[in-house]
């Protein structure tokens, strides 16, 4: 009898704009997630409108040149799952919150990670489990 070796499933996550802007500008926690993600460790979730996202305000919040902006998109891009959410939620007032838990939805993610209260604030969002990244590491790595 043979025996196939299977890969290993990899963990889903969408990692929120503030926890990539904070390891690209700050390192620590949110710079160790962002390492798991790019070593494929764990699988980045993102869409279009997070890409957007994190370029403008690399560019409006922390004067980036656009070119700059530009190629940190692609480079994120590059390590994570692309997705285009079908549905739409509305269930945070800020708006663009929601982005990240369709985002999470149409990936069929476990985790969201993220430093917004908004997000963290709600702990769970059908099935998802949304936590900072302190939390996430302690989670998978103890």
């Amino acid at each position: 009898m043979k025996s196939s070796a299977t890969k290993p499933i990899m963990l889903k996550v969408v990692i929120d704009t503030n926890v990539i802007i904070s390891a690209l500008l700050f390192g620590g926690q949110p710079a160790e997630v962002l390492r798991l993600a790019r070593k494929q460790e764990i699988q980045n979730i993102t869409s279009p409108a997070i890409l957007d996202e994190i370029q403008g305000v690399l560019i409006r919040k922390f004067l980036w040149e656009p070119k700059l902006a530009k190629e940190t998109r692609r480079w994120v891009a590059s390590f994570s799952e692309m997705v285009e959410p079908v549905e739409t939620v509305s269930v945070i007032p800020h708006a663009f919150d929601n982005r990240f838990l369709e985002c999470a939805l149409a990936g069929q993610a476990t985790f969201i990670i993220s430093g917004d209260h908004h997000l963290i604030d709600l702990k769970t969002f059908q099935g998802i489990i949304i936590v900072n990244p302190a939390t996430f590491l302690r989670l998978i790595l103890d």
